[in-house]
């Protein structure tokens, strides 16, 4: 449930206004991801939603707490996403790479990449940092899993500063989809980790992270 913040104007505590507030962040998503910040409107998400403008700004204030919202609830589902991924990973096979680890969070950006290019130019007060960190931390905790449980510890290294380039490394995936390069997912995820395996974390790593840290 949503909890009293600057970006509701009423908490929805009801089935029927749950439902409401759902149906408004669904069309917000909608129309962002069809006409972007600046084609979408108070008026254009209250008639996708099927609602009048005063039942929107019961919940509301204006658009760009509506986007807020919208962002936020992006966040977490791409975080349960890729720590689902990563989970999956592990229990389907005995030997997870670390190139299996960088495709999951590619792929989770690229469901809604127009969310992503929003966030990243387009929308006030929030920037793709706001989208990294919650995933910059679940990567931290993966990585460490990888060099803390992995069985070579001959090799000198400063854990938390060499997950901590890693992880800076890994946040291009976000420009990498924002950006839409002429460049092949296969081929991205494949110098990517060749990037990321060219660190002493990835060379003290055992092939098999240990438990995926849950959202």
């Amino acid at each position: 449930m949503p909890r009293k913040s600057a970006t509701f104007r009423k908490v929805p505590t009801q089935d029927r206004s749950k439902d409401t507030v759902k149906r408004i962040l669904d069309a917000a998503r909608m129309l962002l991801e069809e006409r972007g910040y600046d084609g979408t409107s108070t008026n254009r998400i209250a008639a996708a939603a099927g609602i009048s403008p005063g039942s929107l700004y019961q919940y509301f204030a204006n658009k760009d707490a509506i986007l807020h919202a919208v962002v936020a609830e992006y966040t977490q589902q791409l975080l349960d996403q890729v720590t689902g991924n990563l989970a999956s990973l592990v229990r389907s096979e005995h030997d997870v790479p670390l190139s299996a680890a960088i495709e999951a969070q590619v792929d989770a950006m690229l469901e809604r990449p127009q969310i992503l290019r929003v966030i990243s130019g387009q929308l006030p007060g929030r920037t793709s940092a706001d989208v990294l960190r919650p995933l910059r931390e679940l990567m931290t905790a993966t990585i460490k899993g990888y060099a803390i449980a992995a069985p070579d510890q001959s090799i000198d290294m400063d854990v938390d500063a060499a997950t901590w380039i890693i992880v800076q490394l890994l946040g291009s995936t976000i420009r990498y989809v924002v950006d839409e390069p002429p460049i092949a997912k296969d081929v991205f995820v494949t110098e990517m980790t060749r990037f990321v395996m060219s660190s002493p974390v990835a060379w003290r790593c055992s092939a098999r992270p240990a438990a995926v840290p849950t959202a």
